[in-house]
């Protein structure tokens, strides 16, 4: 039963270990990439579309005005900041819809529709430098500007048979049949071309004088929303048919305005981002000198270094100690014969000792030297090691995961080893992992 719980979490690691690898690697790919703000980003124009409704007042007004009373209409801007500090815009604007305006009393009943068409351009100031910028922040603005605007009033006379519409002194409107009508509200006549009140062929046209606040809001790094109403001041009193200067109706001496409030959605398309995304070739860590050094530039760092003063050039494990392939304490680079048998006695260079030179040096009454006979018992003493902890001993490259120093490698260890791999504290690359593994099912 232990044996199958050992393999199961044998094949869950080997099956995890890569996946957990590859998010690794997408983690360290992350790091190369960094955003960098802009310094002065160049500001480009912004477009707008909006939609709102218009409110006449003049000579001839509604009983009531409000939103739904009013005519729809529309407005379309182009912005952009006048000054570097980004607080002044200018919108260039166009303007069109509709006025109308209905007024039914005792001493008259007057009427008229004039369709409404205006080019401009407004100072707009927001109070974000105040509020600050943050995003999806709104602030509130104020605007004023000049344009120019056309107009042709019409008004709605006659029904839809062409009766002219009469009001009696009760309310109702009738024929001239005196039979009771209702109006169609079809403006069907020209008023400036009926000359009803003696105002002659005035012009329609003139200037305007827009005054507006509202608040505008950013959606996004690239779309923002406005809500705002604006009152636009004319130079014209005709856009009702209706003046001081004529003398059939009664009027004030002010010339005609309008409201008009809307909602409007700008896109910023064009200007430079805020933030750029810079993909680096290389990631930039505040670590410690002493910690990072590698003295004999083997690749191995000095305080994981084993063997701090291998010669450059020489290849070594992970412990940063040369490579010694046939185990006979001989590193390769010095040995001049690499393929050793195992346990076989060698002299400086690594070359085997055969058996009959060693005999000969334990020859009765034949002395050997104190270095020579200390090199033979060091050889022995190795030897012996060797053969002990190869088969049951912990590899040396495990050892740091052998926590109770038994020379064994217990589950709890092996997971132990595993975590410090995840957690970046192992020198030990992915391959070794799997040996690690494959060490504890085979140990004894």
């Amino acid at each position: 039963m232990r044996s199958i719980i050992r393999y199961c979490v044998f094949f869950l690691l080997a099956f995890s270990l890569p996946l957990i690898n590859y998010a690794q690697d997408n983690y360290f790919d992350s790091l190369l990439i960094e955003e960098v703000k802009v310094e002065n980003p160049i500001y480009k124009p912004v477009i707008g579309a909006g939609f709102g409704m218009f409110n006449f007042f003049g000579d001839v007004n509604d009983n009531f005005h409000s939103l739904s009373s009013g005519k729809p209409g529309g407005k379309l801007t182009v912005s952009s900041y006048i000054d570097k500090n980004h607080i002044l815009k200018y919108d260039i604007y166009v303007l069109f819809g509709s006025l109308t305006g209905n007024e039914s009393t005792l001493e008259r009943n007057l009427n008229f529709t004039s369709q409404l068409f205006g080019i401009g351009a407004n100072l707009h100031y927001e109070f974000a430098h105040f509020i600050g910028k943050r995003k999806f922040a709104a602030s509130p603005f104020v605007e004023f500007g000049v344009g120019t605007i056309q107009f042709s009033p019409k008004g709605d006379l006659k029904d839809s048979e062409g009766n002219e519409y009469t009001y009696a002194p009760d309310g109702t409107i009738r024929d001239v049949n005196d039979l009771l009508i209702t109006r169609d509200y079809n403006y069907e006549s020209d008023l400036r071309g009926m000359d009803l009140y003696g105002n002659g062929n005035y012009t329609q046209f003139g200037f305007t004088f827009p005054v507006g606040i509202g608040i505008n809001a950013s959606l996004s790094k690239r779309v923002s929303m406005r809500v705002g109403t604006s009152f636009n001041f004319t130079t014209s009193d005709f856009i009702d048919n209706v003046s001081h200067k004529g003398s059939a109706a009664v009027s004030n001496k002010r010339s005609d305005f309008f409201n008009f409030s809307y909602i409007s959605i700008h896109l910023d398309l064009f200007s430079e981002p805020e933030y750029v995304t810079i993909e680096k070739m290389y990631v930039d860590f505040e670590v410690d000198d002493i910690l990072m050094e590698d003295e004999d530039q083997d690749w191995v760092l000095d305080f994981g270094d084993e063997c701090p003063n291998t010669p450059y050039g020489v290849e070594v494990d992970t412990l940063g100690c040369p490579l010694d392939g046939d185990m006979d304490l001989i590193p390769d680079f010095l040995d001049k014969e690499v393929d050793s048998p195992y346990g076989a006695f060698v002299d400086d260079d690594g070359v085997r000792i055969e058996d009959s030179v060693l005999i000969n040096m334990l020859q009765p009454g034949e002395a050997i030297q104190r270095e020579d006979l200390e090199y033979y018992l060091e050889m022995m003493r190795e030897t012996d090691k060797k053969v002990i902890s190869r088969p049951h001993g912990v590899p040396l490259q495990f050892k740091a995961f052998d926590l109770d120093d038994d020379d064994y490698l217990s589950f709890d260890e092996l997971l132990f080893g595993i975590r410090q791999y995840f957690d970046f504290r192992t020198f030990l690359s992915l391959e070794m992992i799997y040996e690690m593994m494959e060490f504890y099912f085979i140990q004894d």
